[in-house]
């Protein structure tokens, strides 16, 4: 029997947020709206967008307040996993509610769905261990509507980020940048990667790895920023069929899919802060792990509790693979050089033979930044050989020597990753064909 009060309850309810109902409303009318809800009523929006969920859901009977069926009875959580809790929170004090519950899951110290989020979040605060208040932001800058393609790999979306600190041969230390690509209907992140310097083209390797995983896009949605207007950037989209779709400079309101990717990526960024990779190659082999179990596989709140991977899987719409051959002379640098007296020419450091035939006269030198390993010689326009480097130059790559004076420690959530990764490498069915990139089209 549903009392008296408990119907007001609901019509008062209903009567709030009656004017977020109203179909077709654009992403700027709902906000305005939902400010003059919050101001008028006094509420947080956490609980307005409560509501808002309980009535889609399950309409009317949605905003019904209802008994709790435990009340008097005790939820206790032992002072163990408190004290496991606790210790979480301090080891890195931006670790959220929910990666302490996933990280208390993954050791083992509690089963999953033992404890929920608000429970262990009292007591916390009750324990001294609260998170942070958080301040508001202010909207600013002109209002833009919010787009969402209909398919997978109709459009994606790129950004660069720093990184963390790596330590050098030397003892010093160098930056890292993160380059990604997102796919704008489902969120997945194609690929992502660390790179140590902004000299060689990141941009063309990190794309060109995301094409042969996962296709071509139909476009590419970048700023105006040096990278990615480059020449080779714009070439490679070109002789694929992408088409390279620019926006303003500093306007990541255009790009909200990457800015909203780099903002969940601040949980990792504080998680190998705990670690301090000595390497490279360390820092992008923790990274791929999270991006799997921490990004890609996890549900995401705009894809209606399902995982990047999921959409992107589900999706029907074709794939256009490239073959490896294909992207490799996509992605190639063209240069000139002129041949000297001995029949060879140079490059980044590097002495290629092109031929005593050619002494004294230009050539085209068509090349990949990241493996030297391998030149093509051009000449009138004909391709007349390949060749590799006779002498090893000045960048060459050094032994990278690992330092014992750093203080290592470990992050507790990308160990429960990492093992979670391994078990899902032995399980995974693969997502694509990866025969079908030999050519032509298929599904996924």
């Amino acid at each position: 029997m549903i009392r008296n009060e408990e119907l007001e309850t609901a019509l008062k309810r209903h009567e709030m947020i009656a004017p977020l109902l109203i179909p077709g409303l654009d992403e700027s009318e709902k906000r305005r709206i939902r400010r003059e809800i919050l101001e008028r009523e006094g509420i947080s929006e956490r609980t307005l967008r409560r509501y808002v969920a309980a009535y889609r859901e399950n309409n009317y009977e949605g905003l019904l307040k209802k008994t709790r069926q435990d009340i008097g009875k005790t939820k206790a959580i032992s002072q163990e996993v408190l004290d496991r809790a606790a210790e979480l929170r301090q080891e890195l004090p931006e670790r959220s509610i929910r990666r302490i519950i996933r990280i208390l899951e993954g050791e083992g110290t509690v089963k999953k769905g033992d404890i929920s989020r608000s429970t262990l979040s009292r007591h916390l605060l009750n324990m001294g261990f609260g998170a942070k208040e958080l301040k508001n932001t202010k909207i600013t800058g002109n209002a833009v509507r919010r787009f969402q393609k209909s398919g997978r790999n109709m459009l994606w979306q790129s950004d660069i980020k720093y990184g963390p600190f790596i330590p050098t041969a030397n003892g010093g230390k160098k930056r890292t940048y993160m380059v990604a690509f997102i796919d704008d209907a489902t969120r997945l992140v194609c690929h992502a990667e660390f790179y140590d310097n902004q000299r060689l083209p990141i941009l063309e390797d990190c794309f060109r790895k995301a094409i042969l995983k996962y296709g071509k896009p139909d476009a590419v949605y970048v700023d105006n920023g040096k990278v990615y207007v480059s020449r080779w950037f714009r070439v490679a989209c070109a002789k694929l069929g992408i088409r390279h779709i620019n926006t303003k400079a500093y306007s990541p309101e255009s790009k909200g899919k990457i800015e909203r990717f780099n903002s969940t990526m601040e949980e990792f960024l504080q998680e190998i802060s705990l670690e301090k990779p000595k390497s490279l190659e360390e820092l992008n082999r923790k990274f791929r792990i999270w991006l799997d179990e921490g990004y890609n596989m996890r549900e995401h709140s705009s894809l209606k509790g399902i995982t990047p991977m999921q959409a992107y899987s589900r999706d029907p719409k074709k794939v256009k693979f490239a073959t490896p051959e294909e992207c490799a002379d996509a992605f190639l640098w063209e240069d000139t050089r002129k041949v000297d007296n001995t029949g060879c020419i140079k490059l980044n450091g590097y002495e290629y033979e092109a031929g005593i035939e050619y002494i004294g006269k230009k050539v085209d030198v068509r090349y990949d930044p990241f493996d030297m390993g391998l030149v093509e010689i051009w000449y009138s326009g004909e391709r007349k050989k390949k060749v590799s480097p006779l002498t090893i130059g000045e960048y060459c790559g050094k032994v990278q020597k690992s330092s014992s004076t750093v203080k290592t420690t470990h992050s507790r959530l990308l160990k429960v990753y990492e093992q979670e990764n391994a078990k899902r490498q032995k399980q995974r069915i693969g997502v694509l064909s990866f025969r079908s990139m030999k050519g032509g089209s298929d599904n996924v």
